[in-house]
């Protein structure tokens, strides 16, 4: 491995760190490509192809890192062989609607580009050298993201709140997969040039201006001269091993509008102590819902 980290733990944390990158690019480049012919307008349908095409190749160029750095596992190192992936939860499936896809452009993918940002001067010069590729060809996605952001809150009523529940579904595991705070091998190592609080904090300062001027109802807010998160993350469903929310841990909550159980949690915190904030994927429609541990209580 050529500029090897100089640890074990460090050599480990890279190899996830590169899988994760990976996994992730793979999986938004698949999701991207499926809107190039549903998106709402033709020039989004043609940024959508460029994006997936991007994305793909961001991917293309960290597997084979994989290989060097872990050739024992074979078939693993290639994403048509892979049995486990180390993508966030909400990338299991494909984009239900333009708004999911454009809560993942502007979030997500700017999220993966505050890390590259972060490895543009790491150690580990393989991983460095795509680092600077990949920021280049990133910029034209956050412009694309926060464009559309911006159109479709403007646009009031059923897009506002579909585009602010999009937001708010993504973000808490967006902010979680930085990582922990605690010691951090890869900042340590130079491998990333800051740990998981400083590039949390350095996404936030990127999509904060665009949420708070357009008004959004999103826990994020101003701390003197830094962006903070205005509600505790959900560590307690932090699957470490796969850098990603375990929603199977959370209890199914049907929708008292339609009674659909395609529902998902939005915030741990409603308007009382006592409540959650819940969102419907049927029929998109946002709903308060007493906690389990007080319903069980009762």
């Amino acid at each position: 491995m050529q500029n090897a980290t100089e640890s074990p733990e460090a050599a480990d944390a890279t190899t996830h760190l590169i899988a994760r990158l990976a996994d992730n690019k793979y999986y938004l480049g698949q999701y991207y490509a499926e809107w190039c012919s549903g998106a709402p307008t033709l020039e989004s349908a043609v940024a959508s192809a460029a994006m997936a095409q991007d994305e793909l190749g961001h991917a293309r160029v960290l597997y084979p890192l994989l290989r060097d750095m872990q050739p024992e596992a074979g078939a693993e190192n290639d994403p048509e062989t892979r049995t486990v992936f180390a993508n966030v939860s909400f990338l299991d499936e494909s984009f239900s609607s333009w708004e999911d896809f454009i809560a993942a452009n502007f979030l997500f993918d700017g999220a993966m580009s505050t890390v590259f940002a972060a490895a543009t001067s790491s150690k580990y010069e393989p991983l460095a050298a795509r680092a600077r590729k990949v920021v280049q060809e990133e910029r034209t996605h956050a412009m694309h993201g926060a464009a559309w952001v911006r159109r479709l809150v403007r646009e009031g009523g059923a897009l506002r709140t579909a585009c602010e529940y999009s937001l708010r579904r993504i973000l808490a595991e967006t902010l979680c997969w930085f990582g922990p705070e605690g010691d951090d091998p890869l900042s340590a190592a130079h491998v990333l040039d800051a740990p998981p609080a400083e590039l949390r904090a350095r996404f936030l300062a990127t999509v904060a201006p665009t949420t708070v001027a357009e008004q959004l109802n999103l826990p994020i807010q101003k701390s003197g001269d830094a962006w903070i998160v205005s509600e505790p993350l959900p560590w307690d469903l932090w699957d470490a091993s796969r850098y990603r929310l375990n929603r199977a841990q959370q209890a199914p909550v049907f929708c008292p509008f339609c009674h659909s159980q395609d529902t998902e949690l939005l915030s741990s915190f409603g308007s009382q102590l006592s409540t959650e904030q819940h969102y419907c994927r049927s029929c998109r429609t946002p709903f308060e819902y007493i906690r389990q541990e007080e319903a069980t209580s009762q």
